[in-house]
């Protein structure tokens, strides 16, 4: 079984775990409405993140040498609903290391997205985001793998999408995909993909 096979099913699970925890806030809430997963015009919202990475770099010309994605992502959130549907993110994204070619990869970066939600029902949703990602990025690889090592900084873009699970009116959890394009340095522009798992506050 691959290590992203494996990842999948552990947030497969997550997301379950939430459906459920959220149907049972839903059973045991004695206030109508307190787990409404309708966004208010206005609301500010914070997150925290915590992913499993997948960095599309490349391993080398060296057989033999480490190669793996065994990193983990954390992200930090801040943002506002400017419409009922619609609102903006900024992002600081902590997108861990990987494993390549006898040493290892990271990137981290800022994320400025526009976000849109789509209530189901009452206390789940969905969201998708898109907008423009800054990051710096870091290769040290082993000398003899033919990768360039050093530092690189640069735009790309970063999208993703999500499920939401409402708690209680403000608290909501969630399990979902994204991915950013980062600048590797002698790589050009390479993507990074996160599967993720967050928890959220709205006010």
């Amino acid at each position: 079984m691959t290590s992203q096979l494996r990842a999948l099913i552990r947030v497969a699970g997550a997301a379950a775990a939430l459906v459920a925890c959220a149907s049972a806030c839903a059973q045991s809430s004695t206030y109508p409405g307190t787990g409404s997963s309708s966004s208010r015009k206005g609301d500010t919202f914070i997150g925290i993140v915590i992913g499993k990475p997948t960095y599309e770099t490349s391993c080398g010309n060296i057989p033999g040498l480490s190669c793996a994605n065994n990193g983990t992502s954390v992200s930090v959130t801040a943002g506002n609903m400017f419409m009922e549907y619609f609102g903006a993110e900024l992002t600081y994204l902590n997108l861990g290391s990987a494993d390549r070619a006898g040493g290892s990869v990271d990137a981290r970066g800022l994320n400025l997205s526009i976000v849109g939600r789509l209530p189901l029902g009452q206390h789940f949703g969905v969201e998708g985001k898109v907008g423009p990602t800054y990051g710096r990025t870091h290769v040290n690889a082993n000398p003899v793998a033919g990768l360039v090592n050093g530092l690189d900084t640069g735009w790309g873009i970063g999208y993703g999408v999500a499920l939401d699970v409402h708690f209680t009116r403000g608290l909501s959890g969630s399990a979902g995909w994204e991915q950013h394009d980062f600048h590797f340095a002698g790589q050009g522009t390479s993507a990074v993909k996160n599967i993720t798992l967050g928890l959220a506050y709205s006010f």
